[in-house]
């Protein structure tokens, strides 16, 4: 089969979504399908070759690269990312002319110009887009009246069953929940040697979470656990200097000496962050979900099952089904705090219960590689494609 990826994201990038990405693309080269990624080329890469610029994707990625790279040259490239327009305009004309079985974004405009061309497109949402943007859920109804649009993959049961409600063809949505990849597991130490590589005390009870730190993504949860639970280390991995500069400064306000943060790390090192920990956290808030509507099954989600350890996280119905109460991990009653610190306290203090969780967890992570997935989307691409009248 071969694949357009068209995304209009910047690569490479500390954005989970590019990883995501990459990883979708990789996934499905593995599988046997010819991928062509095509991100907007941005003016710094002008004279840049494109096996220069592929091999920078592959080592920020930790992937070998089974896709190739069809960048665009965009304009006007800027922090206003006005090139988004221009890249989801041209791209879908390109793929017109390539001859694609099937054309794969995450983007509104291209999954609608490439419908509009009579393309067989499929748009991919992580979103619950009926709740939390009907604007954008009108531009995938619009799409999906023509003649050869394919559906849509959702990454969790909670936007498919959303989208369905909303009217969306049942046969023409899929859940199909993202991944991990077992190569970034490789070769890891152990709790301890971990701990040693990042620093982190050898004997204090550790809480890591990884990932996006803006106000959106229920941060100031993490920093009221640190405060409820004095006892533990709360590490908290991932985001810009300004997103880091910001948290620390929270937390010296609230005289929060159990608080570091690491600010991005590369993907690769992601795992040896998570092989230190005791538990790891999901923020225990509704509000990433529920209101900001921004956050639906983080992806995080996946490579802590598979790094071992128990989770801590909000009984929220995106995570339904993956996240187990009491045999991967515990829920807890989002924005309760004493829950949420009671249940940690739990996890620290039964070291039988976090391995008996922890292990759960991993047995669990084998359902959900980056490769299931990407049998799963090709799957779901085949039986599209084979509703297609004529």
């Amino acid at each position: 089969m071969k694949i357009g990826y068209i995304t209009d994201e910047r690569y490479p990038s500390v954005h989970t979504d590019t990883q995501q990405v990459v990883k979708t693309a990789e996934a499905l080269g593995q599988e046997g399908a010819s991928v062509d990624l095509i991100p907007p080329r941005m003016a710094r890469h002008l004279f840049k070759p494109a096996a220069a610029r592929k091999e920078e994707i592959c080592r920020h990625f930790n992937v070998e690269g089974r896709f190739e790279i069809r960048d665009i040259l965009s304009w006007p490239a800027s922090d206003l990312r006005i090139e988004k327009f221009f890249h989801g305009i041209v791209a879908p004309l390109r793929t017109a002319f390539r001859d694609y079985d099937v054309v794969y974004t995450r983007n509104l405009l291209p999954v609608s110009i490439a419908s509009l061309l009579r393309q067989p497109v499929l748009f991919e949402t992580y979103r619950a887009l009926p709740r939390s943007d009907p604007r954008a859920w009108m531009v995938v109804r619009r799409a999906a009246a023509g003649a050869r649009f394919l559906g849509v993959s959702t990454h969790s049961e909670y936007s498919r069953r959303v989208m369905v409600e909303a009217g969306m063809d049942p046969a023409a949505v899929e859940a199909i929940p993202n991944g991990f990849d077992p190569a970034d597991f490789e070769g890891l130490p152990n709790r301890e040697e971990a701990r040693a590589a990042i620093g982190a005390d050898r004997d204090a009870p550790l809480a890591v979470y990884t990932g996006h730190i803006r106000p959106d993504k229920g941060i100031g949860s993490l920093l009221d656990l640190a405060e409820d639970c004095p006892e533990c280390s709360v590490l908290i991995v991932g985001g810009s200097p300004d997103e880091v500069d910001r948290v620390e400064r929270e937390a010296h306000a609230r005289s929060l000496g159990n608080v570091r943060l690491t600010g991005h790390v590369p993907v690769a090192r992601v795992p040896l962050h998570l092989t230190a920990a005791d538990v790891l956290l999901l923020p225990p808030t509704a509000g990433p979900l529920l209101h900001a509507g921004r956050t639906v099954l983080p992806m995080k989600t996946f490579t802590y099952l598979a790094a071992g350890r128990p989770i801590l996280a909000p009984d929220l119905p995106d995570t339904e089904g993956i996240l187990v109460d009491g045999a991967n991990g515990l829920r807890v009653p989002p924005d309760d705090r004493a829950a949420a610190a009671a249940a940690l306290r739990r996890l620290v203090a039964d070291p039988v219960l976090g391995s008996t969780l922890g292990r759960r967890a991993r047995e669990d992570s084998a359902r959900y590689t980056w490769r299931g997935r990407a049998r799963a989307l090709l799957s779901f691409m085949e039986r599209r494609l084979a509703a297609i009248p004529g």
